[in-house]
């Protein structure tokens, strides 16, 4: 389960630091680089966040890692921090609400945008370009072929929702046919 209130209040703080130190992306492409290796090795994720192994240990490990990376001192204290906090598996959560900051920050918006059929660059340029007027923030679209839509677009920005597929034409007509509307 996400535990979304810790990934906040630490990705929070980071982010700060970064602002601080103008180094928002190279922060969040560090915390990425870490994650990956947490991943590829779920060894050594299961050390760091297992509470039978010593602190130490699991510091002496983090700072391992972070030298191998080349990590910067802040992102190294942080790792650091969640060790000592045993925050390690909130790890994941806060990098992807870092991720959400950053975009904040950068004023762009990601849009899943789903259509029956296989759509082409350009056609989703068109539809970036097309939310982009509705957002007023940069859109950058995330696609998925979804073959129950029938036809038409579907396309989610947070919580705006923009609906033109013929499923939901067909549930529509549906359901205005139910209550007497048609006719």
């Amino acid at each position: 389960m996400k535990n979304l209130i810790i990934a906040k209040r630490y990705s929070r703080a980071l982010f700060s630091l970064a602002e601080e130190g103008t180094a928002i992306e190279q922060y969040g492409e560090e915390l990425d680089g870490f994650n990956g290796v947490l991943k590829e090795f779920p060894d050594l994720g299961n050390a760091l966040r297992n509470p039978l192994y010593p602190e130490a240990v699991k510091r002496s490990l983090c700072a391992k890692v972070a030298e191998g990376q080349q990590l910067s001192p802040v992102v190294k204290s942080f790792l650091n921090l969640l060790v000592v906090k045993r925050r390690v598996q909130d790890l994941p959560d806060i990098c992807e609400y870092y991720h959400k900051l950053i975009d904040e920050h950068s004023n762009i918006a990601r849009a899943q945008v789903k259509a029956a059929v296989d759509l082409g660059d350009n056609e989703l340029k068109k539809i970036a370009a097309a939310l982009e007027k509705k957002v007023g923030k940069k859109i950058v679209v995330e696609f998925k072929r979804d073959a129950a839509l029938l036809g038409g677009v579907y396309a989610q920005i947070g919580d705006l929702v923009l609906d033109g597929s013929v499923k939901r034409q067909l549930l529509n007509f549906k359901e205005s046919l139910k209550r007497g509307a048609v006719g």
